[in-house]
């Protein structure tokens, strides 16, 4: 499924309500909109969880995430996530932002809606994105915890 558009971004801080909605991908090309919310959560592993900082290196990751949008639309046309693109030809168009810096419980550190005409592929590609991007995005999390103690995890 060719790529229509891809919106990419890290931005600073957590992830404001104006740009969590995907109202800017609802059209009438598209029969689905697919999307993932990340959310810092208040604990991990046992231990409850104060903060955490997002590390990154800033044009890696935003190449890394025009990359990872390339890539999910090219697997999707050959049928590698979910039946090849429809005869109509719509093309996929992605929104990806992610958060960097200081966050909180409850912040939304990750954003991702897949734009199709069908939500099959939809759902393929917004998935896909997710699981890129904890496997190959440059980002370095520092989880604090409420008892002082603090340490990195693998992943964003």
């Amino acid at each position: 499924m060719p790529l229509r558009a891809a919106r990419t971004a890290m931005v600073a801080g957590a992830l404001p309500a104006a740009q969590i909605a995907p109202s800017s991908l609802v059209n009438p090309h598209d029969g689905a909109v697919a999307s993932f919310l990340g959310v810092v959560r208040d604990h991990h592993g046992g231990r409850a969880v104060a903060s955490l900082r997002y590390d990154h290196y800033g044009p890696m990751a935003e190449l890394q995430l025009q990359r990872i949008a390339a890539l999910v639309a090219a697997r999707l046309d050959a049928g590698e996530l979910a039946a090849p693109a429809q005869p109509d030809g719509h093309p996929l168009h992605l929104q990806i932002l992610h958060a960097h810096g200081e966050l909180v419980p409850g912040d939304v550190s990750l954003v991702v809606h897949a734009a199709s005409p069908h939500r099959v592929a939809a759902f393929a590609a917004c998935r896909e994105v997710v699981e890129a991007i904890k496997r190959d995005l440059p980002v370095w999390k520092l989880e604090r915890y409420a008892d002082g103690g603090e340490r990195y995890l693998p992943g964003s």
